[in-house]
């Protein structure tokens, strides 16, 4: 109470210090539970499968054939129980609604069991027994029947043709931190019994071709998995022979990796994790400094009180022990502020983190990121005050001479330019990330995405997908319309069933996609040689290429060379412009286009009038329900889709420049306080000086100096270190912004301005006080 100021400073910095990093911790821990709460979690890998392309690099999958499974559970002893699914998307027509559910899956008995699905109605052994069951969650029971009770026994259609599937059980939901979450499931023998053949394969039981399911295997503990991941590679080899050794290799991923490790387990996620364990790390530390810093700093006015109290008895434990109380009161406090600001910051959080779930503040997990974070917290600001608090020598104490300016002098400096080291870093950090999102969003793709929504095509659309063009064309509101078997952004399948002149005996992989004869010069791609389709039949005649394609195939006068695509000997009519066809952190695939005048699967490209957005998307709505009224309708605009498609990179964004405004504001604080002990230190001094002469701005200067020169310290410290980070974070981008020099430059001149304006405000605070009074100060 004697020292409200530094109290003050001390109990609001660490409050705001522990409710950042809580919430930090918080949301790193929800991350690294995902796929935790399986009881045989430790034991269940997915096989990925790791395959060799055009360019002799490797992309990892995460489906592969289905007999490699089959195989797997058969002939190695290792391997108890065997699981494979494929994700397909379903509509589902239950009474007179008629729902796209996009978390449906075709699966195997062996799915409950591994996964340890518990049943409210039904039971695992006859939930899949007839072709036409489908088994529902919770959620999903209650979604589309209405009650858990009402649904064993419905009746739910699928698809366009509304076959009948009858609800045979009602699991509970899955967890939701899980990478396997199902809400609708059905039986694979779905799949089997409509399999049509795949060249030589006529059945999925012998298909080595098509990496189209999930495979999930239990391994029994102390599994050599390398050894096992060697052997299904070979057995791949000697059932495909269309691929040579190492073209398919098998990999085995941990279930409780697949949120945070890419598919050939290489860092992904992880790193934003351990990212913000750092961060929250960092953000207590600089509250914590505040306090040893303040503590330490005060030593002089508690000089006295420690040398009357060792002189009357006291020995050196019982003093750190009462100097450790103190500290632990006033964590207590602060923990106290914290729980109100908690309530005020979480949705804050949940808004930028894009987690939505609400925080149980007495959930053990909770509870035991509070008490690690207070007893690390107790022990960092506390020992150290104590110790040196209680270390002084009595006989020296009470001397007048004593001094303790010296004592701790260097470590209070030293802090400080810690604390600001951790604020630039942030800061240069938040600066490249916001550069780089930048970057991506203003990049010149190849197309126009601008004012373009896309809406799925289907067989009752492709049918009378020319009068479907038509009656969109025909609208004021829409400017043009297009089509093509693939959403242009993410043209995630290739076939390596590519032949061109001189193709030397090697692998080669190319992403093909079928357009209407319009679709370039709607998405207004650029043609650097030769031209584009024209809607002429002979251009049935022709394909299309882009540049990466050109580098693919080393053609040098690639129009009118004869290539082959799935057999089909085609001349190439022009070279697209390079475009983005996935990822920017992914190189241009090659790519090929074949003009079709209709298509049943794909999406339909709609460009509206930037005015007239609205009224487009009626209109189309309308066309749409017009030849397919039982199909439900969806759109998405291609701007949606690629910020989607960056939504972690925006919102790391977004919590780097929080971060970095709280490490900024626990800085300047502490220094605001060192800066009123500075002041009151130095009252006499600056009585006599302003007697002698001195100006107001002169002793501003003089007080501000000795922080400004730490502050440039820190920047000299945090430049490199932050070039590093920056540097690394960038490498995960094939396409990347520079790291500029002025970012460093303005982040030094930042937190120098910061620094100067926090110290001055107090500086002039003391300069102006009429020396006669700072003369009497004692």
């Amino acid at each position: 109470m004697r020292s409200k100021v530094y109290s003050l400073i001390a109990i609001v910095g660490l409050a705001i210090g522990l409710s950042v990093s809580i919430l930090l911790f918080w949301g790193v821990n929800d991350e690294l539970l995902y796929d935790t709460q399986f009881a045989d979690a430790p034991n269940i890998y997915r096989l990925n499968a790791k395959i060799k392309m055009s360019d002799n690099t490797f992309d990892t999958w995460t489906s592969g054939p289905a007999p490699i499974g089959a195989v797997a559970l058969r002939e190695f002893p290792s391997v108890e129980q065997v699981t494979r699914y494929t994700d397909r998307q379903q509509v589902i027509t239950a009474g007179d609604a008629h729902i796209i559910e996009k978390n449906a899956s075709y699966v195997e008995p062996s799915f409950f069991s591994i996964f340890h699905i518990s049943f409210l109605r039904g039971n695992a052994t006859t939930a899949l027994n007839e072709i036409n069951n489908i088994v529902l969650s919770r959620t999903a029971a209650i979604k589309y029947c209405g009650s858990v009770d009402k649904a064993v026994g419905k009746t739910l259609l699928l698809g366009e043709k509304q076959l009948p599937y009858q609800v045979s059980a009602v699991m509970e939901d899955m967890p939701d931190r899980s990478s396997v979450h199902k809400d609708v499931l059905l039986s694979l023998e779905v799949i089997r019994k409509n399999f049509t053949g795949n060249g030589n394969w006529k059945t999925i039981d012998v298909d080595w071709g098509s990496f189209g399911f999930k495979t999930f295997l239990k391994l029994k503990p102390g599994t050599n998995v390398a050894l096992l991941e060697k052997q299904l590679s070979a057995i791949h080899l000697k059932n495909n022979g269309f691929v040579k050794a190492g073209d398919v290799t098998y990999l085995f991923q941990p279930l409780n990796t697949l949120r945070l490790y890419n598919p050939d387990l290489t860092p992904a996620g992880i790193k934003v994790v351990k990212l913000f364990v750092w961060i929250g790390i960092l953000i207590i530390l600089i509250a914590v400094i505040n306090y040893i810093n303040l503590s330490t700093a005060r030593a002089t006015k508690r000089a006295k009180e420690v040398g009357l109290r060792r002189v009357v008895g006291a020995n050196r434990k019982q003093l750190i022990i009462q100097f450790v109380t103190e500290f632990v009161i006033i964590f207590f406090a602060s923990l106290l502020l914290s729980a109100i600001l908690m309530p005020l910051l979480v949705p804050i959080y949940q808004n930028i983190s894009g987690k939505n779930y609400n925080i149980d503040y007495w959930q053990v997990s909770t509870l035991k990121i509070v008490g690690w974070v207070g007893v690390g917290t107790i022990v960092m600001a506390s020992i150290y005050p104590a110790w040196v608090l209680s270390s002084f020598n009595p006989t020296e104490v009470l001397k007048s001479t004593f001094n303790t300016q010296a004592r701790g002098g260097w470590l209070r400096k030293s802090l400080v330019v810690l604390q600001f080291t951790f604020s630039i870093l942030l800061i240069i950090c938040t600066a490249v990330i916001t550069k780089q999102m930048h970057y991506i969003q203003t990049k010149n793709l190849g197309y126009n995405r601008e004012n373009v929504f896309l809406v799925g095509l289907n067989a009752n659309i492709g049918k009378n997908l020319q009068a479907v063009v038509n009656d969109l064309k025909a609208d004021k509101n829409i400017e043009n319309v297009t089509f093509a078997t693939d959403d242009i952004m993410e043209m995630g399948s290739s076939t390596d069933n590519i032949n061109w002149p001189g193709k030397p005996n090697t692998e080669a992989h190319i992403s093909p996609m079928q357009v209407a004869a319009n679709f370039t010069s709607v998405m207004k791609m650029k043609m650097v040689d030769g031209e584009g389709f024209s809607g002429a039949p002979a251009d049935s005649g022709y394909y299309l290429i882009n540049e990466s394609a050109v580098q693919l195939m080393n053609l040098k006068h690639p129009v009118g060379t004869i290539i082959s695509l799935w057999g089909h000997p085609r001349q190439i009519k022009g070279v697209i412009q390079n475009f983005n066809n996935g990822s920017l952190k992914e190189a241009i695939k090659p790519a090929i286009f074949t003009q079709t005048e209709s298509s049943q699967y794909g999406v339909l490209y709609i460009k509206a009038r930037s005015e007239l957005i609205k009224d487009a998307v009626a209109k189309t709505e309308k066309v749409y329900r017009a030849y397919n009224p039982a199909w439900p309708f969806e759109y998405h605009f291609m701007d949606d889709n690629f910020d989607a498609m960056y939504r972690k990179e925006i919102q790391t964004a977004q919590l780097f420049r929080a971060f970095a405004g709280v490490a900024i504001l626990l800085s300047c604080l502490g220094l605001f306080g060192l800066a009123v002990f500075t002041a009151e230190r130095r009252t006499k001094e600056i009585g006599i000086r302003k007697v002698l002469g001195a100006t107001i701005q002169s002793i501003s200067v003089l007080i501000s100096r000795e922080f400004a020169w730490l502050v440039i310290i820190a920047n000299i410290i945090a430049w490199p270190i932050a070039w590093y980070v920056t540097n690394q974070w960038l490498q995960d981008f094939a396409y990347k912004t520079p790291i500029s020099w002025w970012i460093f430059l303005l982040s030094g001149c930042i937190s120098l301005l910061l620094a100067i304006l926090t110290v001055s405000s107090q500086a002039i605070r003391a300069a102006m006080i009429n020396p006669v009074k700072s003369l009497k100060t004692e």
